[in-house]
Protein backbone atom coordinates (compact mmCIF):
# COMPACT_ATOMS: atom_id res chain seq x y z
CA UNK A 1 0.00 0.00 0.00
CA UNK A 2 1.22 3.35 -1.14
CA UNK A 3 2.29 5.75 1.94
CA UNK A 4 -0.35 9.00 2.10
CA UNK A 5 0.81 11.91 3.55
CA UNK A 6 -2.26 12.81 5.80
CA UNK A 7 -1.19 13.48 9.37
CA UNK A 8 -3.36 10.95 10.59
CA UNK A 9 -2.89 8.38 7.98
CA UNK A 10 0.26 8.57 7.74
CA UNK A 11 2.44 5.24 9.01
CA UNK A 12 -1.01 3.42 9.64
CA UNK A 13 -2.09 3.09 5.91
CA UNK A 14 -2.81 -1.23 6.22
CA UNK A 15 -4.45 -0.78 9.46
CA UNK A 16 -6.52 2.49 8.76
CA UNK A 17 -7.74 0.86 5.50
CA UNK A 18 -8.47 -2.61 7.18
CA UNK A 19 -10.67 -0.94 9.51
CA UNK A 20 -12.43 1.05 6.70
CA UNK A 21 -13.14 -2.42 4.76
CA UNK A 22 -14.76 -3.99 8.16
CA UNK A 23 -16.87 -0.80 8.61
CA UNK A 24 -18.06 -1.65 4.88
CA UNK A 25 -18.95 -5.49 5.22
CA UNK A 26 -20.90 -4.57 8.01
CA UNK A 27 -22.29 -2.30 6.21
CA UNK A 28 -23.35 -4.53 3.47
CA UNK A 29 -24.35 -7.06 6.36
CA UNK A 30 -26.55 -4.84 7.83
CA UNK A 31 -28.52 -4.08 4.38
CA UNK A 32 -28.62 -7.67 2.98
CA UNK A 33 -29.15 -9.86 5.97
CA UNK A 34 -32.05 -11.89 6.58
CA UNK A 35 -31.63 -13.16 10.08
CA UNK A 36 -34.70 -13.00 12.94
CA UNK A 37 -35.44 -10.85 15.23
CA UNK A 38 -33.26 -12.46 17.89
CA UNK A 39 -29.93 -12.57 15.51
CA UNK A 40 -30.77 -9.06 14.85
CA UNK A 41 -30.82 -7.51 18.51
CA UNK A 42 -27.69 -9.99 18.81
CA UNK A 43 -25.69 -7.99 15.78
CA UNK A 44 -26.86 -4.65 17.01
CA UNK A 45 -25.63 -5.00 20.34
CA UNK A 46 -22.46 -6.67 19.58
CA UNK A 47 -22.07 -3.49 17.66
CA UNK A 48 -22.99 -1.23 19.70
CA UNK A 49 -20.49 -2.63 22.56
CA UNK A 50 -17.53 -2.11 20.01
CA UNK A 51 -19.00 1.46 19.30
CA UNK A 52 -18.72 2.25 22.97
CA UNK A 53 -15.05 0.22 23.10
CA UNK A 54 -13.79 2.10 20.36
CA UNK A 55 -15.45 5.62 20.85
CA UNK A 56 -12.42 7.14 23.80
CA UNK A 57 -10.02 7.10 20.93
CA UNK A 58 -12.33 9.92 18.73
CA UNK A 59 -10.95 13.29 19.51
CA UNK A 60 -12.97 16.46 20.87
CA UNK A 61 -12.31 18.04 17.00
CA UNK A 62 -11.79 15.81 14.06
CA UNK A 63 -8.73 15.56 12.31
CA UNK A 64 -9.25 17.17 8.42
CA UNK A 65 -10.38 15.08 5.74
CA UNK A 66 -7.68 16.21 3.02
CA UNK A 67 -4.27 16.55 2.94
CA UNK A 68 -3.83 19.66 0.79
CA UNK A 69 -0.94 18.88 -1.01
CA UNK A 70 -0.64 21.71 -3.74
CA UNK A 71 0.85 19.47 -6.03
CA UNK A 72 -0.31 15.80 -5.18
CA UNK A 73 1.08 12.57 -6.68
CA UNK A 74 -1.87 10.45 -6.21
CA UNK A 75 -5.64 11.43 -6.13
CA UNK A 76 -5.49 9.68 -2.67
CA UNK A 77 -2.71 11.92 -1.67
CA UNK A 78 -5.39 14.66 -1.39
CA UNK A 79 -8.60 12.82 -0.30
CA UNK A 80 -8.16 9.93 2.27
CA UNK A 81 -11.22 10.86 4.09
CA UNK A 82 -13.41 11.59 1.04
CA UNK A 83 -17.29 10.11 0.96
CA UNK A 84 -17.05 9.29 -2.68
CA UNK A 85 -13.17 8.64 -3.37
CA UNK A 86 -11.44 8.36 0.49
CA UNK A 87 -9.87 4.64 0.97
CA UNK A 88 -9.85 5.32 4.44
CA UNK A 89 -13.88 6.30 4.61
CA UNK A 90 -16.32 3.50 5.16
CA UNK A 91 -18.95 5.60 3.81
CA UNK A 92 -17.06 5.73 0.44
CA UNK A 93 -16.03 2.76 -1.64
CA UNK A 94 -13.76 3.98 -2.86
CA UNK A 95 -13.91 4.83 -6.40
CA UNK A 96 -10.38 3.84 -6.84
CA UNK A 97 -9.12 7.23 -9.05
CA UNK A 98 -5.79 7.23 -11.30
CA UNK A 99 -4.72 10.22 -13.62
CA UNK A 100 -4.31 9.76 -17.42
CA UNK A 101 -4.04 13.48 -19.09
CA UNK A 102 -5.88 15.17 -19.83
CA UNK A 103 -8.36 12.67 -18.24
CA UNK A 104 -8.96 11.44 -14.61
CA UNK A 105 -10.12 7.64 -14.58
CA UNK A 106 -11.81 6.19 -11.76
CA UNK A 107 -13.03 2.67 -11.46
CA UNK A 108 -15.78 1.14 -8.94
CA UNK A 109 -18.32 -1.93 -8.45
CA UNK A 110 -21.25 -0.73 -6.64
CA UNK A 111 -23.21 -2.92 -4.26
CA UNK A 112 -26.81 -3.33 -2.80
CA UNK A 113 -26.47 0.00 -0.11
CA UNK A 114 -26.42 1.88 -2.86
CA UNK A 115 -28.97 0.69 -4.78
CA UNK A 116 -31.85 2.63 -6.55
CA UNK A 117 -33.85 1.32 -9.24
CA UNK A 118 -34.18 -2.43 -8.17
CA UNK A 119 -30.21 -3.91 -8.96
CA UNK A 120 -28.84 -0.57 -10.90
CA UNK A 121 -27.23 2.08 -9.08
CA UNK A 122 -29.07 5.59 -7.44
CA UNK A 123 -28.61 8.70 -9.50
CA UNK A 124 -27.78 10.51 -6.27
CA UNK A 125 -24.59 8.21 -6.03
CA UNK A 126 -23.69 8.76 -9.25
CA UNK A 127 -23.84 12.51 -8.92
CA UNK A 128 -21.99 12.71 -6.43
CA UNK A 129 -19.47 10.28 -8.36
CA UNK A 130 -19.24 12.55 -10.86
CA UNK A 131 -18.93 15.75 -8.81
CA UNK A 132 -15.57 14.45 -7.34
CA UNK A 133 -14.34 12.58 -10.14
CA UNK A 134 -14.29 15.69 -12.65
CA UNK A 135 -12.77 17.36 -9.27
CA UNK A 136 -10.03 15.37 -9.67
CA UNK A 137 -9.44 16.11 -13.45
CA UNK A 138 -9.93 20.16 -12.36
CA UNK A 139 -7.42 19.86 -9.67
CA UNK A 140 -4.61 18.67 -11.43
CA UNK A 141 -4.71 20.62 -14.61
CA UNK A 142 -4.36 23.31 -11.94
CA UNK A 143 -8.31 24.77 -11.76
CA UNK A 144 -9.33 23.47 -8.42
CA UNK A 145 -12.46 25.01 -7.14
CA UNK A 146 -15.93 24.96 -5.92
CA UNK A 147 -18.87 23.55 -8.18
CA UNK A 148 -21.38 26.45 -9.80
CA UNK A 149 -23.62 23.76 -11.79
CA UNK A 150 -23.72 19.85 -12.58
CA UNK A 151 -25.92 18.33 -14.84
CA UNK A 152 -26.42 14.72 -15.99
CA UNK A 153 -27.84 13.24 -18.78
CA UNK A 154 -29.12 9.51 -17.32
CA UNK A 155 -28.35 7.62 -20.96
CA UNK A 156 -29.79 4.49 -19.54
CA UNK A 157 -29.53 2.75 -15.68
CA UNK A 158 -26.43 1.93 -14.28
CA UNK A 159 -26.19 -1.86 -13.04
CA UNK A 160 -24.76 -2.91 -9.77
CA UNK A 161 -22.08 -5.58 -9.05
CA UNK A 162 -20.56 -4.88 -12.21
CA UNK A 163 -16.79 -2.53 -12.96
CA UNK A 164 -17.95 1.43 -13.75
CA UNK A 165 -15.42 3.69 -15.51
CA UNK A 166 -15.51 7.30 -15.09
CA UNK A 167 -14.23 9.57 -17.34
CA UNK A 168 -13.46 13.24 -16.03
CA UNK A 169 -11.88 16.46 -17.97
CA UNK A 170 -11.73 19.83 -18.10
CA UNK A 171 -13.77 21.12 -21.00
CA UNK A 172 -12.92 25.06 -21.72
CA UNK A 173 -11.52 27.60 -19.11
CA UNK A 174 -12.73 30.98 -19.28
CA UNK A 175 -11.36 33.43 -16.37
CA UNK A 176 -12.01 31.68 -13.50
CA UNK A 177 -14.75 29.89 -14.92
CA UNK A 178 -14.15 25.83 -15.44
CA UNK A 179 -16.46 24.04 -17.78
CA UNK A 180 -15.75 20.78 -17.20
CA UNK A 181 -17.43 17.07 -18.93
CA UNK A 182 -17.58 13.23 -17.82
CA UNK A 183 -19.10 9.75 -18.48
CA UNK A 184 -19.70 6.48 -16.67
CA UNK A 185 -18.91 3.14 -18.85
CA UNK A 186 -19.89 -0.27 -18.57
CA UNK A 187 -18.52 -2.25 -20.85
CA UNK A 188 -17.44 0.54 -22.62
CA UNK A 189 -21.09 1.30 -23.35
CA UNK A 190 -22.49 5.38 -21.71
CA UNK A 191 -24.75 4.77 -19.17
CA UNK A 192 -24.38 8.67 -17.88
CA UNK A 193 -22.99 11.65 -18.78
CA UNK A 194 -22.08 15.14 -16.85
CA UNK A 195 -21.44 18.30 -17.52
CA UNK A 196 -20.54 20.82 -14.97
CA UNK A 197 -19.81 24.50 -13.95
CA UNK A 198 -16.71 24.96 -11.76
CA UNK A 199 -15.22 28.56 -9.94
CA UNK A 200 -11.41 28.29 -10.17
CA UNK A 201 -9.79 29.85 -6.89
CA UNK A 202 -6.17 29.17 -5.37
CA UNK A 203 -4.88 26.61 -3.60
CA UNK A 204 -4.69 29.00 -0.60
CA UNK A 205 -8.64 30.30 -1.12
CA UNK A 206 -9.63 26.56 -1.71
CA UNK A 207 -8.03 25.65 1.91
CA UNK A 208 -9.59 28.18 3.88
CA UNK A 209 -13.16 26.89 2.11
CA UNK A 210 -12.65 23.28 3.30
CA UNK A 211 -12.50 24.34 7.47
CA UNK A 212 -9.33 22.57 7.22
CA UNK A 213 -7.59 25.53 9.55
CA UNK A 214 -9.80 24.51 12.42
Amino acid sequence: MRPNPHGNVAGREEELRSLADAVRRLVRVTTNNTGDAAWTADAAARVHALADALEPSLPDTPPPRYSWQSAPEHPDDLFPYDVMLGPYNPLALPIAMEWEPPKAIGTAVFDTPYEGPPGHLHGAILAAAFDQVINVANILTGNAGPTATLSLEYVKPTPLGVPIVFEGWVEAVDGRKVTSRARAMVDGAVTVRAEGLFIAMDHARVKDLSGSSR
